[in-house]
């Protein structure tokens, strides 16, 4: 242990220390008077005559109640020594999922015979398996935005509610990512200069017009987006029963495709990195180390302060044994 850099984290409080001294002088004063009152009464039968005579017992109890008063001034005062350096201050990126829950995300052209949507769920997880220092939040989308997490670091809560979730839960379909884009904007953390981001997981299986409508919401955002296409380029019929398909104005059963060309252009736009899922976790590592590059703190500008260990703890217990005595169980003897 290193007493060099011994202190108190509160000295202040060590003036209250001085407050049995003024009970000590009180009891001084009472001595003249006791040997006064020797000249006409035997001193060992005054301690039975005075009430308040200072007999040995008394100033041992004054020192007894004033070591039991240093002791707890001194815990209340935090002595303290050793310490280790932690930096004060570490700015969190954010990364807010935008998770497409449109029909197509039905389809079943994964590896192992998986729906794009269990594939994106799986993509989720990876990335809360991280246990990174980001600020991780989701939000689905269809015909509507629905905001299913806030940005937080309570990864275990988030988890718990992405296996939650199911195509069906859209109360709208469609894919208006022009507006889950725009709404996105008012739920990440605008006051942030930097560390904002937002990862789209989808197949890119949008009309013209909501291309379009994203595309333009992407270049208004204050933060950088990345895209996860989910799905294969030849595709696959969109089941929407267990012997249905969906079909199109026409009548003939549609077939959706991952539209990478659509996604790259997004994250170009976006400032991001464009990626295909795969059944390996690369591309939550390369995402994070994205995310956590855009936060880095320079060493020459980082400052530190002092972790202290508190000592308080060692007065409290002396004192704590001093008291022990009063804590006695005594007989009540009846009447």
């Amino acid at each position: 242990m290193n007493f060099a850099e011994f202190n108190f984290a509160y000295p202040l409080v060590l003036i209250a220390a001085v407050l049995p001294l003024g009970v000590w002088l009180l009891a001084r004063k009472q001595t003249p008077a006791f040997q006064y009152l020797e000249k006409f009464a035997a001193g060992h039968l005054l301690p039975h005559l005075l009430l308040n005579a200072a007999t040995p017992r008394r100033r041992f109890g004054l020192w007894y109640w004033s070591v039991i008063w240093w002791l707890g001034v001194l815990a209340l005062a935090g002595p303290r020594w050793d310490y280790i350096e932690q930096e004060v201050f570490r700015p969190r990126a954010s990364l807010l999922v935008l998770l497409d829950l449109s029909e197509s995300m039905r389809v079943k052209d994964m590896s192992g015979a998986q729906s794009r949507f269990e594939r994106a769920l799986q993509e989720v997880e990876d990335l809360l398996s991280e246990q990174a220092d980001i600020d991780i939040g989701l939000v689905g989308f269809a015909g509507i935005p629905h905001l299913i997490a806030p940005l937080s670091d309570d990864y275990n809560t988030l988890k718990h509610l992405l296996y939650s979730l199911e195509i069906d839960l859209a109360p709208v379909q469609g894919s208006r990512l022009g507006l889950a884009i725009e709404q996105s904007a008012a739920w990440i953390h605008a006051d942030q200069a930097k560390g904002q981001h937002i990862l789209l997981i989808s197949d890119g299986d949008f009309t013209d017009a909501d291309f379009q409508a994203g595309l333009a919401a992407v270049q208004e955002l204050p933060a950088q987006l990345h895209v996860l296409g989910v799905g294969s380029p030849q595709g696959d019929l969109i089941p929407l029963d267990e012997n249905t398909w969906q079909r199109d104005e026409k009548g003939e059963v549609v077939i959706s495709k991952l539209h990478e060309d659509v996604l790259q252009q997004l994250a170009t736009a976006g400032g991001g990195i464009y990626q295909r899922a795969t059944v390996y976790t690369q591309e939550s590592e390369v995402l994070l180390a994205r995310v956590r590059a855009s936060v880095a703190v320079d060493p020459q500008q980082s400052s530190q302060q002092k972790l202290w260990h508190e000592r308080f703890y060692i007065p409290l217990a002396l004192m704590m044994l001093l008291l022990l005595p009063w804590f006695r169980q005594r007989e009540v003897v009846s009447a």
